[in-house]
């Protein structure tokens, strides 16, 4: 849907929609006090029995366009689904899990100063905080200074924060702090940028930041209560994915240019030069029900009036907003039914609770965009510069209806600049995981490369792990499985009985994987050929790392926690085996793979273990690599739990026989908020000065003398 701003209501159509539903369900609780009756027959089996509609699971099936009986029936059965005929109504999507990123290590070239990691070279991810070598936006949570109303949208640009000019309210906003670099690398602050997020409005916060050239784009996400149902008759209050666009040409005085919310949960957000990807999960729901009655007549008046509803009042609303009051200007469906995609052998009993939608905005001209919706409740998606695979979880059930296994249903989708074309689907044997999902993914030119994990009914081995070779060259929208490993001729299971997989990376031809019960075999999986993967090196080692970095076809960071071992033959590991903490280790995989050098940090945890945005890197040449990291621990002092909150920084060396050291660690000397967790610290490297981001403080520290540490600026 390629959609053009326009003003229009929905007070007409929702008042006919919920006349629809009260009329045929006033015994259900809705009305208000109404009086208006519906004449049902309750006699003699004389009225006819809504039909049982199917489970409203995601389908394997490969896509077919939709039209608007069909992507309405879906919805509307999936509706009655979980309002009348099962109490397993299914849950939301969960709001943009942090997944993704690498820094695009296979694209690294010696740079000025360290930015956001990313999972795919020109894809740019997200995060709390970005740096554009001159200039540092930071995320402040829990702003103690108001700069402007919550039902407003401006930029403060004076940095007398007490004005008595400037409107005061009792709520803390989340802001976004402008910080200049100076010359001698000190940082002033210009301005603070006002998100209009607070816990005035909902339960809303900033979901991460991206920049281009002179613009700052932010993505909030959350949860709008609301008592009047002219905003929408499905909501007990609306979720919403809001999007800000700011010109900071001159970022002493940045101006919101554009301010858009959609109605749903945020997935995923990338972008693709001036292209903003925004993937949103929505789910149209019924209130003011009572489904305490589940009599066949009550079902069939429930089923009535769902049928009733208008398919447009199913679809997601998107809505432009005053960039300075933050009022709602227009509103209009995100996108027509035609525009979606609905399993292709969906019959008429077949049912769906939700909508993907994946919207692409252009950032010069946000008027132009484009929305391609799927029915269902997929669970991410995965990105490149050309392709968009969208993946989630199809369950099988036993004779009793337990859900036993699921297997992982992926759509291709090919992106030209802003438009989608659906290539075909694959269907794989287990799931992508819990965490870093995105990270079971690859995709080449011609294939996509996928790990997934399969639970068992063996209690002495419960777990089988599969990589796939996915050709993207589609037969009939299907898309075949190429090889797989393990196989007939290599039919060594990935990970020893009853290990997990921790952690996946690909870089160039080679594929990595952690797995792990009690110690760590890395795997190096040589997938140039897609016809046949190889394992070409294992090694074990206690612990496990949970995410691995590439810094060339040679070397790889690990990052994860040591676990101590004990009367277990393994492979000759560096040091502190018998200590439990975080470790980080220099993997040398050219050949046999085999630990450089390690460290572990007793009884501490990075926060770079699950979320990579908190890991920082810089390439300063080929042989010179830096990385940072929070760490965090906890030790017990008279009773009370005291945090030891640090930044942790490591040169490797690549020269000769290579090396890693930890050569600074940055403990600012006060903080306002000790006991904050690490979980959104974050550090900025830019030659040789050192910025520790923690909360919305900045310390500054060099590799110089690093035992000076200015700040908080």
């Amino acid at each position: 849907m390629n959609t053009q701003y326009k003003s229009r209501t929905r007070k007409a159509q929702v008042s006919t929609s919920l006349l629809l539903i009260c009329v045929a369900m006033t015994m259900l609780g809705c009305g208000g006090g109404s009086d208006t009756r519906v004449d049902i027959d309750p006699g003699n089996g004389s009225s006819p029995e809504a039909p049982k509609v199917n489970r409203a699971d995601i389908s394997a099936s490969i896509l077919k366009p939709s039209t608007n009986e069909s992507f309405g029936r879906l919805l509307k059965n999936g509706l009655y689904y979980n309002n009348f005929q099962t109490s397993n109504v299914v849950n939301a999507v969960a709001s943009d899990s942090l997944a993704s990123a690498v820094p695009s290590a296979e694209s690294a070239s010696p740079a000025n100063f360290s930015q956001t990691i990313t999972q795919e070279a020109g894809v740019d991810e997200m995060d709390i905080m970005k740096f554009d070598g001159d200039f540092l936006y930071v995320l402040d949570r829990n702003s103690d200074v108001d700069v402007i109303s919550t039902t407003a949208a401006k930029i403060n640009t004076s940095l007398d924060l007490t004005s008595p000019a400037l409107p005061i309210n009792d709520t803390s906003p989340e802001i976004i702090r402008v910080l200049q670099r100076e010359n001698d690398h000190s940082l002033t602050e210009v301005s603070r940028i006002n998100t209009g997020i607070t816990p005035e409005n909902g339960y809303f916060s900033v979901k991460g930041m991206f920049i281009r050239d002179k613009q700052l784009v932010v993505v909030g996400s959350g949860y709008e209560s609301t008592n009047n149902q002219d905003q929408g008759i499905w909501w007990y209050g609306d979720n919403q994915v809001t999007l800000d666009i700011i010109d900071t040409s001159v970022p002493s005085s940045p101006s919101i240019t554009t301010k858009l919310t959609i109605q749903g949960q945020s997935i995923r957000s990338r972008r693709i030069d001036n292209q903003l990807l925004i993937v949103s999960s929505f789910l149209p729901q019924l209130t003011d029900i009572d489904l305490s009655n589940s009599s066949t007549v009550m079902q069939q008046a429930g089923f009535d009036a769902i049928q009733a509803v208008s398919t447009d009042d199913l679809i997601p609303r998107l809505s432009t907003r005053d960039p300075l009051t933050g009022e709602e200007a227009s509103s209009i469906p995100l996108f027509s039914a035609n525009d979606c995609y609905i399993p292709q052998d969906a019959n008429e009993l077949d049912s769906a609770t939700g909508i993907i939608s994946m919207t692409m905005i252009n950032l010069d001209n946000p008027a132009q965009m484009q929305t391609t919706c799927i029915n269902g409740q997929y669970d991410d998606v995965y990105v490149t510069t050309d392709d968009i695979f969208v993946h989630g979880n199809v369950p099988t059930y036993d004779e009793n209806n337990n859900r036993v296994l699921e297997s992982t249903v992926v759509h291709h989708f090919m992106r030209v600049n802003s438009e989608f074309t659906y290539n075909g689907t694959a269907e794989l044997d287990g799931t992508l995981g819990w965490q870093n999902k995105n990270l079971r993914l690859s995709a080449t030119d011609t294939h996509l490369r996928a790990v997934t994990s399969e639970m068992t009914l063996d209690e002495n081995d419960r777990f089988d792990h599969t990589l796939y070779m996915i050709n993207l060259t589609a037969t009939d929208r299907h898309l075949s499985i190429s090889a797989q490993l393990p196989n007939n001729n290599a039919p060594a299971e990935l990970g020893k009985p009853n290990e997990d997989i921790r952690a996946v990376r690909y870089f160039g031809d080679k594929a990595y994987i952690v797995t792990f019960e009690t110690i760590d075999p890395l795997y190096v999986i040589d997938v140039s050929d897609p016809s046949r993967p190889v394992i070409t090196g294992e090694l074990e080692m206690p612990g496990y790392s949970s995410y691995l970095h590439p810094i060339n076809a040679q070397f790889i960071l690990g990052i994860g926690q040591n676990v101590p071992v004990t009367g277990i033959d393994i492979a000759p590991a560096l040091t502190g085996t018998d200590q439990s903490g975080a470790k980080i280790a220099l993997f040398d995989v050219s050949g046999t793979p085999r630990i450089v050098d390690e460290f572990i940090f007793p009884d501490s945890y990075s926060p770079a273990e699950f979320d990579y945005h908190a890991l920082t890197y810089l390439a300063k040449s080929e042989v010179e690599h830096i990385f940072a990291m929070p760490m965090q621990s906890w030790t017990l002092n008279d009773s009370i739990w005291l945090p030891d909150n640090r930044l942790e920084i490591f040169e490797v060396d690549l020269n000769g026989n290579a090396s890693m050291a930890n050569t600074i660690s940055v403990r600012p000397p006060s903080r306002s908020d000790e006991y904050s967790w690490a979980t959104e610290d974050r550090a900025v490297v830019i030659g040789d000065i050192i910025y520790y981001v923690k909360g919305a403080q900045v310390w500054k520290t060099t590799f110089n003398d690093a035992s000076i540490i200015n700040g908080p600026y």
